[in-house]
């Protein structure tokens, strides 16, 4: 029959053969990139603004002009979005601290260290943060932050965890060693939170310090007037115990 025909000549016409598929000229995986970071950027911008709450990845797919299967792609949904903006902040900043810390801690092995030797490696701990905190860190990461904080989200412990806790605890260290105090003694630990929180509210406080002072911003000598008034007050408050 002709039907049966045709049907057994289809069946013997050759299949094609399959070429692998090629990336794009630009790069499949450079896109994904900046895709992935575009989403970030934009949650954390969303997050800080709005709450963990009252943002909804539709939102944020929308605002990241991505669509909202690419962002569960990605991050699987809103909560891995979150831990990934965490994280991103935390890898920028830590890049920063991240030599610091480890010089400090090496040094810190040493137990006959002079208070003008442990003066100075607080200020190699603080300097890097307190430079992040005037010049570079955007608003969104402070905000997102802050929101962190209060929502006492799985976020906030990474942000602790990877950054402002191993501030704090090379902090502690050295100033209980500089006041005569065990490295877990609450005051020694409170007197380092102070110290660290001072660093923190030049970024909360910036436009007023700004505006009072009459500056544009805190670049070059500027910053070194900064830090050298702050440290001044450091040195203050560790004084003779």
């Amino acid at each position: 029959m002709p039907g049966k025909a045709t049907h057994r000549k289809d069946r013997t016409r050759p299949r094609r053969s399959r070429q692998p598929r090629r990336h794009p000229a630009g790069g499949g995986y450079a896109r994904g990139e900046r895709t992935r970071r575009k989403i970030i950027e934009t949650a954390i911008d969303m997050f800080g603004s709005l709450g963990y709450e009252r943002t909804s990845t539709r939102a944020i797919a929308r605002r990241a002009a991505v669509s909202l299967p690419a962002l569960q792609y990605y991050f699987g949904g809103k909560e891995g979005l979150h831990l990934a903006c965490a994280e991103y902040i935390t890898a920028d900043v830590r890049a920063r601290l991240a030599p610091a810390a480890a010089r400090v801690s090496q040094s810190l092995s040493d137990p006959a260290l002079s208070r003008p030797a442990l003066l100075g490696l607080l200020k190699v701990v603080l300097e890097p943060f307190l430079e992040s905190m005037a010049t570079e860190s955007p608003e969104s990461w402070v905000l997102f932050f802050t929101r962190a904080q209060i929502e006492r989200s799985a976020a906030f412990d990474v942000l602790f965890d990877r950054v402002a806790g191993t501030i704090t605890r090379l902090s502690a260290e050295i100033v209980a060693r500089i006041v005569g105090r065990r490295p877990d003694d609450p005051e020694a630990l409170i007197r380092a939170l102070t110290i660290v929180g001072q660093m923190a509210l030049v970024r909360r406080g910036r436009p007023i310090l700004l505006r009072a002072l009459r500056w544009p911003n805190f670049g070059g000598k500027r910053l070194q007037i900064l830090k050298e008034a702050l440290w001044k007050q450091i040195e203050a408050g560790l004084g003779a115990d």
